[in-house]
């Protein structure tokens, strides 16, 4: 049983200040920095879809449930820290006392046009939140695996799992514990969106690529604001669905960051810059969300992000069957 951990590399606060907005985007005060929403076209996706009906699973380390750009988002939530891998075992409140899963969620889905923080790439959509990862940030494939389940058999249609195994070079020749959760989201009807990973230890895209094969999975690698792969970005190898989305760069601010809500603790209603390929994985999930509310099949909507995502963007040395960069508005059809 493998201890897995979530995908960061670093946070810094963010400038909470008012800013002038692009005209018919968003009335969001911090909407002006998210450059990642820009860059893979989500404004304009939003005239076709904006995620509502679709229920977003987050399987992490929980959800701040009374954050002002989260409120009201859980629809159905649970720990299942401890589980052993039984998801009737799960119980408890998915209140996050960590950050991470409360920023994962806001990328995916943080409310729009409140005039508050920022808005989500799917900002109708509704969460489903098991946490499984403790206030370390770690917790045991068993765990994950029953909360996988469990977001799906409380209505999740698509998993965000911004989590990676720090034992990338055994992952790498055996595969990932966590495909029987996988698989059972994908034979249950949900779209099982995967972080590759922050492991890239000789910066060559030789080490630190999981063997996904044919995990039927979107494995995400992460970009920056220039869409280059961000050097810490685990290759996607042999991905069967490989792509890449705005992960920042780790330079600790908005700028080439991912600026999203965070719990931290103490405080209410804060909101931070971090990277990794964990900041990459929900503007993915996103993006499905929005393509399921607009009436795509699972197995449509796989096909519809990566035919339409950006192949001029490289996906580097060992870059398997990635398709380019995220590109929603595409996919959308705008």
């Amino acid at each position: 049983m493998t201890r897995f951990h979530w995908l960061v590399v670093v946070v810094a606060s963010a400038l909470l200040a008012l800013i002038a907005l692009p005209a018919q985007a968003s009335d969001d005060a911090l909407f002006a920095q998210q450059w990642a929403l820009q860059k893979i076209g989500a404004p304009a996706a939003w005239a076709s879809s904006t995620g509502a009906g679709v229920r977003i699973g987050i399987v992490d380390t929980g959800v701040d449930l009374t954050h002002e750009d989260l409120a009201g988002k859980v629809v159905a939530g649970t720990s299942c820290v401890g589980s052993d891998g039984d998801p009737a075992r799960c119980t408890g409140s998915p209140q996050d006392d960590q950050g991470h899963g409360t920023h994962v969620a806001g990328i995916a889905a943080a409310i729009k046009d409140n005039h508050v923080g920022i808005a989500g790439v799917a900002p109708d959509a509704q969460l489903v939140v098991a946490k499984v990862l403790g206030a370390n940030g770690s917790g045991t494939t068993d765990d994950i695996n029953a909360g996988i389940r469990w977001v799906v058999d409380h209505g999740a249609r698509v998993v965000n799992l911004s989590l990676g195994d720090p034992n990338f070079l055994l992952t790498s020749l055996h595969g990932t514990e966590l495909s029987a959760g996988v698989e059972y989201a994908w034979a249950h009807g949900a779209v099982p969106v995967v972080a590759a990973g922050n492991t890239n230890p000789d910066g060559l895209g030789l080490l630190g690529s999981s063997d996904y094969g044919s995990l039927d999975a979107i494995v995400v690698g992460a970009t920056g604001p220039g869409d280059q792969v961000a050097p810490y970005s685990s290759p996607l190898g042999n991905a069967k669905w490989g792509i890449l989305a705005p992960g920042g760069l780790g330079g600790g601010t908005p700028a080439v960051d991912i600026l999203s809500t965070i719990w931290k603790k103490g405080q209410r209603n804060q909101y931070a810059a971090m990277a990794g390929t964990s900041m990459a994985a929900p503007h993915v999930t996103g993006a499905v969300a929005l393509l399921l509310a607009e009436g795509y099949s699972p197995q449509a909507a796989v096909e519809r992000l990566l035919t339409t995502a950006d192949h001029a963007v490289a996906c580097g040395l060992t870059s398997g069957h990635c398709a380019g960069r995220l590109d929603v508005a595409r996919a959308a059809g705008r």
